[in-house]
């Protein structure tokens, strides 16, 4: 096994700072105040430091989304392995309000990615992975695919609408609602 002198930790450490500058970017600002300047001055590192690791402002833009987004679905699967398996609206709900509580500036930056999927096809790709994973959780309590889409639609909406409230968010109400409405579909799935 080759030894190595230390350079490729430094440089994954100091990408993972620069991705983490980013989020924090998008969240303070939106996807529009994403620059390297922005993102060296956030890290407090020279400009070439992200020139060198994100030449193109598109590398950084996609390492950004895709690192949220990544941290949001490692949040998902800390969570399903703590939880009860059968109880999906109480999971949905649980990640619902862990995504707006503990995860807010990924989470801000997973909803600018899906704006911006709307005009940049390159993203598209990323914004349907995370769709499809919350589908993928809700497709066994609601019932078919298309349903599993609608809750899941339904559930981003409720936490973008609680991801942008001024005053003290009230999470047992966020909670309530993404649980009410996964049990309702289920309802309606077992009807059927």
């Amino acid at each position: 096994m080759a030894k190595t002198d230390g350079r490729l930790a430094r440089g994954q450490e100091r990408r993972e700072l620069l991705l983490d500058s980013s989020v924090a970017v998008v969240a303070a600002g939106g996807a529009g105040a994403l620059t390297h300047r922005a993102v060296a001055a956030q890290a407090g590192v020279s400009l070439a430091s992200v020139t060198y690791h994100f030449p193109q402002i598109g590398d950084l833009r996609s390492g950004m989304f895709d690192h949220a987004g990544t941290r949001v679905g490692s949040a998902f699967r800390a969570l399903v392995e703590t939880s009860d398996p059968g109880d999906v609206a109480k999971l949905a709900a649980d990640y619902a309000v862990l995504l707006v509580r503990d995860q807010r500036d990924d989470t801000v930056a997973v909803f600018e990615m899906i704006v911006a999927a709307t005009h940049d096809p390159t993203l598209r790709p990323l914004v349907r992975f995370f769709n499809d994973r919350l589908a993928d959780l809700l497709v066994g309590a609601v019932g078919d695919r298309f349903s599993a889409l609608v809750v899941a639609s339904a559930i981003q909406g409720l936490i973008l609408g609680y991801c942008t409230q001024e005053q003290e968010t009230d999470f047992p109400a966020l909670h309530e609602a993404v649980s009410d409405l996964v049990a309702r579909y289920s309802t309606t799935a077992k009807d059927n």
